[in-house]
C-alpha cells in the first residue's frame, strides 16, 4: 500500500465510480474532506473531514459549514472558497504530526486543485494529482451563475499548469483548454473516465411491471421534466414506476409534478447507504439520463456518473446526447440514445423492454470495458 492521501471533493460524489473504495484499497491513510454544494436533503450530513486507516474511520470532525439559504448559493460563493481554503490548511496542519507525512493530494475540482498547489508550495503535501472533472460554460440565463463560472475559471488556468498530474476524464475537457491556449504545446495528458464495478451476472427480472430508476442530484439540467413530459395524459393501467434517488435545489418542482403525473414516483431522497442505492437500482429495468441539451450544461464536457453506475447493475440506459460517451452505448447496443423528445422516450422504453435480456447482457458487457481497478492504475502513478 501507497503512504497518505488528502482527497478534497464535494458530496454526493465521494465515491463517483468507485473512486473512493479504489483509495481504500491502495492507500495506507486517507483524509477525505467532503464539502457540500446542493442542498441535498433536510437532513442532510454537514460538510466533513474523515480520517481512514486500512479502510476503517479512524478520526471524524463536521467541517464549518457557511450558512447559505438556496436563493443566495452562487452568490456566496467567493465566501465560501475562502472558508473551503482557510479549513483545509487548519485541518492538514493541525492532523499532520498524527497522519503526515502527506504524499498525496488528490482533487476534482479547478479551486480545490489550486489550494493543493498552494499547500505544495508551504511543503505539506508533497505531490498533487488533479483529475479534471468539469468545465463550467461562461454563459447562462442567470448573470450572477455566469459571473461565478467566470471566476471559477480564472482558478482552471494555474490549476491545470501548476499540478504535477492532470489527467482529463475525457478528450473534450483537453482540447477545450488547448483551444485556449492553457495547457503547453509539448505536453501529453491522459483521459481517463468513471469507472464502473460490475454485478458478477445478469439476474432474470419480471418485465410485467416496468421499474425506472434516476439517480443524482435533482435540477433541470438533468432532463428528469422529460420522462414527465413522455407520460403526461398516458391512461395505461401497467404504469412504469419512476425510483428517484437523490435531492437537489428542483425537488419540490418535480413532487409537484408527480402528484399530477399518471407516473407512478417514490422519491427515496439522498441515500448515503451505497448498498442500499444498488439494492434499488438492481429491482429496475432501465436507468434513465436524459440531460437537456443546452449550451451552458457543463454535462457536455463530464463524464456521465450515473451511466456507469446504471450499466454495473446490468440496466440499460436510455440517455441523450449530450456526453461523448453516448457514443459508446450506441454502438455497443446497451441502451438507446435518444433526442430530447418524450415521444421517442417513450418509444425507447417501448423498444428495450421487447429484447430486454438482450439489453441488459450488452449494458453488462460494456461495464465490464470500465471496470475502476484497471482504469485507475494510472491515475495514481507518480510522475510529478
Amino acid at each position: 500500500m501507497k503512504g497518505t492521501i488528502i482527497y478534497v471533493n464535494f458530496s454526493p460524489y465521494e465515491n463517483a465510480g468507485k473512486i473512493l473504495d479504489y483509495l481504500m484499497e491502495n492507500y495506507s491513510t486517507i483524509l477525505l474532506f467532503s464539502f457540500n454544494f446542493h442542498r441535498l436533503d433536510v437532513h442532510r450530513n454537514a460538510s466533513r473531514l474523515t480520517v481512514y486507516q486500512h479502510g476503517k474511520t479512524i478520526y471524524y470532525t463536521r467541517l464549518y459549514q457557511t450558512p447559505t439559504p438556496p436563493s443566495l448559493a452562487f452568490l456566496l460563493l467567493p465566501v465560501r472558497s475562502v472558508v473551503i481554503f482557510l479549513q483545509l490548511l487548519w485541518h492538514t496542519q493541525k492532523l499532520k504530526k498524527q497522519y503526515g507525512p502527506y504524499d498525496t493530494y488528490f482533487t476534482v475540482n479547478a479551486f480545490t486543485a489550486w489550494c493543493g498547489n498552494i499547500l505544495r508550495k508551504l511543503g505539506i503535501v508533497n505531490i498533487t494529482i488533479f483529475w479534471v472533472w468539469d468545465y463550467y460554460p461562461p454563459i447562462h440565463k442567470n448573470s450572477i451563475v455566469k459571473f461565478m463560472r467566470w471566476l471559477y475559471w480564472l482558478f482552471d488556468k494555474p490549476a491545470s499548469r501548476d499540478t504535477d498530474t492532470v489527467v482529463f476524464l475525457n478528450k473534450r475537457l483537453e482540447l477545450l483548454r488547448r483551444r485556449r491556449n492553457l495547457l503547453p504545446k509539448d505536453k501529453r495528458y491522459d483521459s481517463i473516465g468513471i469507472g464502473t464495478d460490475p454485478i458478477n451476472k445478469i439476474t432474470p427480472k419480471h418485465l410485467n411491471r416496468i421499474q425506472l430508476v434516476f439517480l443524482g442530484v435533482i435540477k433541470k439540467s438533468q432532463g428528469l421534466d422529460l420522462l414527465f413530459d413522455a407520460f403526461e395524459g398516458t391512461t395505461n393501467k401497467h404504469m412504469p414506476k419512476l425510483h428517484i434517488i437523490g435531492g437537489g435545489p428542483d425537488e419540490s418542482h418535480y413532487r409537484k409534478r408527480a402528484l399530477i403525473s399518471p407516473l407512478k414516483v417514490q422519491f427515496h431522497g439522498y441515500i448515503m447507504d451505497d448498498t442500499k442505492v444498488t439494492d434499488i437500482i438492481n429491482d429496475c429495468h432501465i436507468g434513465i439520463a436524459t440531460y437537456v441539451p443546452d449550451k451552458s450544461n457543463v454535462s457536455y464536457y463530464s463524464d456521465p456518473s450515473k451511466i456507469k453506475r446504471y450499466l454495473s447493475c446490468g440496466l440499460p440506459v436510455i440517455t441523450t446526447d449530450v456526453f461523448a460517451f453516448s457514443d459508446e452505448i450506441t454502438k455497443s447496443g446497451a441502451g438507446i440514445v435518444i433526442p430530447y423528445q418524450g415521444k421517442q422516450l417513450f418509444e425507447a422504453i417501448t423498444k428495450i423492454m421487447k429484447t430486454y435480456p438482450q439489453y441488459q447482457r450488452r449494458a453488462l458487457t460494456l461495464a465490464k470495458k470500465y471496470f475502476y481497478k484497471n482504469l485507475y492504475k494510472n491515475l495514481f502513478a507518480k510522475r510529478p
